[in-house]
């Protein structure tokens, strides 16, 4: 498949509070300055503070964001009943959707999903928390958005030492599912990425 040079990948990070997808965010928004790209993070929690729908919506730009919003992502991460009944609609046409592998009785086959156990990944790793770095991981790899370098170095700015190994290998098990569930839609992801 021939390299298409793009300006910008939105994508919207979304599940319930306590999730950490506002960390993730963090997260992606860091690796993308590492890369030299340019970022616009938003970030917005649900009326309820806990276990309702939350997000981080992002712009990786690789010139200047003239308006920093995501109305339709080309890549959402989707980790939670809540967050999909409300931001599922928002995936661009030709947009791409990580979900919980856990979602898909309710939500059903797409071509533009993949269901990935990202919740029980991370309970193999010993903590559900670590539920949002491994699905991080997966939309990097589908997006081509950051570097798995720049990640593993955000990642080691933003988490407690004694926890870094342990994010580093929810960051190895992301990647690895995102190639096993569907490695031609990792050639289309690499098809996307921003010119560096």
């Amino acid at each position: 498949m021939a390299s298409v040079e793009r300006d910008q990948i939105r994508i919207r990070l979304a599940g319930k509070g306590g999730q950490g997808i506002m960390l993730g965010g963090a997260i992606l928004a860091e690796a993308a300055m590492l890369d030299g790209l340019r970022v616009a993070e938003t970030q917005e929690y649900g009326p309820e503070a806990r276990l309702g729908a939350t997000k981080a919506d992002l712009i990786i730009s690789n010139r200047q964001i003239a308006f920093p919003e995501v109305h339709k992502a080309d890549f959402l991460l989707c980790l939670s009943r809540p967050a999909y009944l409300r931001y599922a609609k928002t995936v661009a046409e030709d947009g791409l959707m990580i979900a919980e592998k856990i979602l898909r009785e309710e939500m059903g086959d797409s071509p533009n999903v993949v269901y990935l156990p990202l919740r029980a990944s991370a309970l193999s790793l010993g903590n559900e928390l670590y539920t949002n770095i491994i699905g991080l991981a997966a939309l990097a790899a589908f997006s081509g958005a950051v570097t798995k370098e720049s990640l593993e170095n955000s990642v080691r700015s933003r988490v407690k030492a004694e926890t870094v190994l342990a994010n580093f290998a929810a960051l190895d098990l992301g990647y690895k599912l995102a190639e096993e569930a569907d490695s031609s839609r990792l050639v289309s992801a690499a098809a996307s990425k921003l010119s560096r």
